[in-house]
């Protein structure tokens, strides 16, 4: 028997059901493994930590809290991550300022397009 390569794995934080939802259904349209979604900045971090990952979306605002330290934990381990909010690029931190951001609302093509290409920069 072949072995195939395992899918590239897609971690998603998003704190709003139905977005979770609509971007779980892009990345495995996209021939992509759903991580998650999490909800939560504790588990996103845990996560980033922890799991095989190829990349990340990451809306900012979870809750009252942010997602920057699973951004940065992402960041140190060299995983691609793009920010899927409805910020500006003006009102992200500065120092993950230069990173995709892909506005809500998002195209499907946009999300699929941009993790392949994500990935492929890894």
């Amino acid at each position: 028997m072949e072995s195939r390569e395992p899918l590239p794995r897609v971690l998603i934080v998003e704190d709003d059901t139905w977005i979770a939802t609509m971007l779980e259904d892009i990345v495995r349209s996209a021939g992509l493994e759903v991580v998650g979604p999490v909800s939560t900045l504790r588990e996103a971090v845990r996560i980033a930590s922890s799991e095989r990952l190829d990349a990340a979306l990451l809306d900012i605002g979870l809750g009252g809290t942010e997602v920057y330290a699973a951004a940065d934990v992402l960041e140190e381990r060299n995983i691609p991550f793009a920010f899927v909010t409805g910020r500006s690029e003006a009102e992200i931190e500065l120092l993950h300022r230069g990173r995709p951001v892909w506005s809500k609302p998002f195209l499907q093509q946009q999300i699929a397009q941009g993790l392949k290409d994500l990935i492929a920069r890894r």
